[in-house]
């Protein structure tokens, strides 16, 4: 979608009637509050959207790439498939810049090659509305330069002292705002006020690499023998945390799974991840990543290194989740930043 950027104002009011317009009429999933912590859910009513400042703990992938999902359903007795592409109408609000550079990631993955119809469809259906945001103390989105975002949306919305102001970044978002919201061009204080917003975010980070994202995949290339990853894969726990979080790790697996009748069943895709033990390992029970240590640089080089070339851009967008969430607080920001240090000691 073309960024035709038009910024509108929007009272508080009329962001309510733009979200009851959308609920009305579609699937719309957004940021609510959980346990007293951001994530994602359907909203019901527009008074259950909550536009946090920092990341939802879940990335919003799910919406597009199902943790579990059929791909087609067979009958054994007269060998007979079925293909299953199910895609609903549905919005997602809320999004913050360095998820909206994830799914411009993940669509050039599953366009690469043979199209993945199955996120083709869901992502030809899906409403993409952004939101503003602040730091905490694990993005570092500033440094691997997703820290802004210029196209990928239909909205975006920031937030002002009173009301909102509102990007426009495609013609089909251009018609939401005119079928659910009275929406005014911004002012010139507007403006300023949120200019003065996003300089007061770009001064706020706290973590940041010390590195461009230029030299990342070449000071990983040379990075193997770093004793880091021994001494971060001897805390790890193996979990897989920090993939089933990340909005931009798309590894899955098939499986074909028969009904007690032994004649009907379904083929589904299910997430996977690199740093499960039986992820790499083969047939006869060789592994060719049989260490923690080995399967976490494995990680880091697919965020940094492996797939730059590929696919155009590094896979970490800085939004911090693996960091957030791993149990033995290994931090993507300090491994690299530790990696770094040691690249320019040499």
């Amino acid at each position: 979608m073309k960024n035709i950027e038009q910024i509108r104002c929007l009272t508080d009011a009329g962001l309510k009637r733009l979200v009851e317009g959308l609920i009305g009429d579609y699937e719309v999933f957004g940021t609510v509050k959980k346990d007293g912590f951001p994530a994602w859910g359907r909203l019901s009513d527009a008074a259950e959207l909550e536009l946090f400042q920092t990341p939802t703990h879940l990335s919003a992938k799910e919406f597009f790439f199902p943790q579990r999902e059929t791909l087609l359903r067979f009958n054994r007795r007269d060998s007979t498939h079925e293909q299953v592409v199910e895609a609903r109408k549905q919005v997602v609000i809320g999004l913050h810049s360095c998820d909206i550079h994830a799914i411009a990631l993940m669509d050039r993955v599953f366009d690469y090659g043979t199209p993945d119809v199955n996120y083709k469809a869901r992502r030809d259906k899906t409403i993409i509305i952004g939101a503003d945001c602040f730091p905490d103390e694990y993005c570092f989105c500033s440094s691997v330069g997703t820290m802004d975002a210029n196209e990928g949306f239909d909205l975006f919305i920031h937030r002002l002292k009173k009301g909102v102001l509102v990007r426009v970044g495609s013609k089909r978002g251009e018609a939401l705002l005119e079928r659910y919201a009275s929406a005014l061009p911004a002012t010139p204080a507007e403006l300023l006020e949120k200019e003065k917003r996003e300089k007061e975010r770009a001064t706020s980070f706290t973590t940041t690499l010390n590195a461009p994202p230029s030299a990342l995949p070449e000071i990983y290339a040379g990075s193997d023998e770093s004793p880091v990853w021994d001494r971060i894969g001897a805390i790890c726990y193996g979990c897989g945390s920090c993939n089933n979080v990340c909005p931009t790790c798309y590894c899955f697996d098939i499986k074909d799974e028969v009904k007690a009748n032994l004649i009907d069943g379904e083929r589904v895709r299910v997430w996977d991840a690199c740093t499960l033990e039986d992820f790499a390992k083969v047939a006869g029970g060789h592994n060719f990543r049989k260490t923690r240590a080995s399967r976490l640089r494995h990680r880091f080089n697919r965020k940094f290194r492996y797939l730059t070339g590929r696919f155009g851009g590094l896979f970490c967008v800085g939004c911090g989740r693996c960091s957030r969430t791993c149990l033995v607080n290994i931090n993507i920001a300090s491994v690299t930043n530790e990696l770094i240090r040691e690249r320019y000691k040499k």
